[in-house]
């Protein structure tokens, strides 16, 4: 059997049929299908759907080859063709999900292991240097000090509630690096929010914040914070994501605490914030979650603010948000921002 009796598709994923022969190929691999997939590869052996991967932004998921065709060749086909359609998407630095029996067979096509969590699942990347590199980058900031915090938020947008958790660990630390999450699946792109933030604390002499990056709750490390599975997956992603920062963050810039505020909304952040506590302390970090700021008659969250924005009712967040945020808000590009929030039937984190 040569690789020229086989044909490489992609499939077309609103196709119901597609779908339940997926879930068929990786039901017998002991796999679950993720519906947020951009688009999905199939190799067949005539009609017959031997083998699937997908991929969503620079991740690959979903890889699965039929028990009769494993072996190496395969896969080696399948994974030619996903990490050519990265290539195409702009995409070089490609990560990818397994278990530690398929270790082995991914290491063989290139990756290298960058975390694993509890023998289950196992984070890879293509790029030996990734993680090392971005290790050696973070560095420069490195500031001594005897109490070094760090917050990890993603804004979406810049409430009061923000500021104020900001505000109180930059005054209860020496120094306060802040990481911004740089997925574009939240409501506010990327840039908005990172200006948002960086301009609201603007007048705070001891913070330096960056862009979160792919090591820190992104589609690598956390997918599931995105798409809001309630799974084991979760959990495993949760723990991957926190193990990563707590061996190698942390140790890079001397961070011993990370703030967070109390979530009593998103029960996937709430999950987040309860493994935080029983996972960075075994890293020497120590976590320190602050009450949610309110106002006379209720918390501030990010998601009321959206909430507003979906019913058109602007005026309701002033109470809530920095004015730099309501301005936006009002501003030509503002608009074009909530017309997507308002549009889209998609609830973003």
């Amino acid at each position: 059997m040569s690789y020229s009796e086989f044909r490489i598709e992609e499939i077309e994923i609103d196709e119901k049929n597609a779908w339940e022969k997926i879930k068929k190929i990786l039901k017998q691999n002991d796999l679950k299908i993720d519906s947020s997939l951009e688009q999905v590869i199939g190799v067949f052996d005539g009609l017959k759907l031997i083998a699937v991967g997908g991929v969503k932004y620079n991740t690959l998921r979903c890889i699965a080859v039929d028990k009769s065709y494993q072996g190496g060749r395969v896969l080696n086909l399948l994974m030619g063709e996903l990490i050519r359609v990265q290539y195409h998407r702009g995409i070089h630095d490609i990560f990818l999900f397994t278990k530690p029996a398929s270790k082995k067979s991914f290491k063989y096509l290139g990756f290298h292991v960058v975390e694993e969590v509890d023998n289950q699942v196992i984070l890879m990347e293509n790029n030996p240097d990734g993680l090392k590199n971005y290790l050696k980058d973070l560095s420069e900031y490195k500031v001594d000090g005897e109490k070094i915090s760090a917050i990890v938020m993603n804004g979406n947008p810049f409430t009061l509630g923000h500021k104020y958790l900001i505000e109180r660990a930059s005054r209860e630390s020496d120094h306060l690096h802040i990481f911004v999450l740089s997925s574009d699946e939240s409501s506010f792109p990327y840039k908005v929010r990172m200006k948002l933030i960086a301009e609201g604390i603007k007048n705070i002499d001891n913070v330096t914040i960056y862009e979160g990056g792919n090591y820190i709750i992104s589609n690598a490390t956390f997918p599931s914070y995105f798409i809001k599975e309630k799974s084991d997956t979760v959990r495993l992603h949760t723990a991957l994501d926190l193990k990563i920062f707590g061996k190698y963050i942390a140790p890079c810039l001397g961070i011993n605490r990370r703030y967070v505020g109390e979530e009593p909304y998103c029960v996937t952040t709430n999950t987040y914030n309860q493994a935080m506590k029983r996972i960075l302390p075994q890293y020497g970090v120590e976590v320190i979650e602050i009450p949610r700021k309110s106002t006379e008659s209720e918390y501030i969250s990010a998601s009321k603010v959206r909430a507003a924005i979906i019913k058109g009712e602007i005026e309701k967040i002033k109470g809530i948000v920095p004015s730099l945020t309501y301005s936006f808000l009002t501003s030509k590009e503002g608009e074009d921002v909530i017309r997507k929030i308002q549009s889209s039937s998609i609830k973003r984190h």
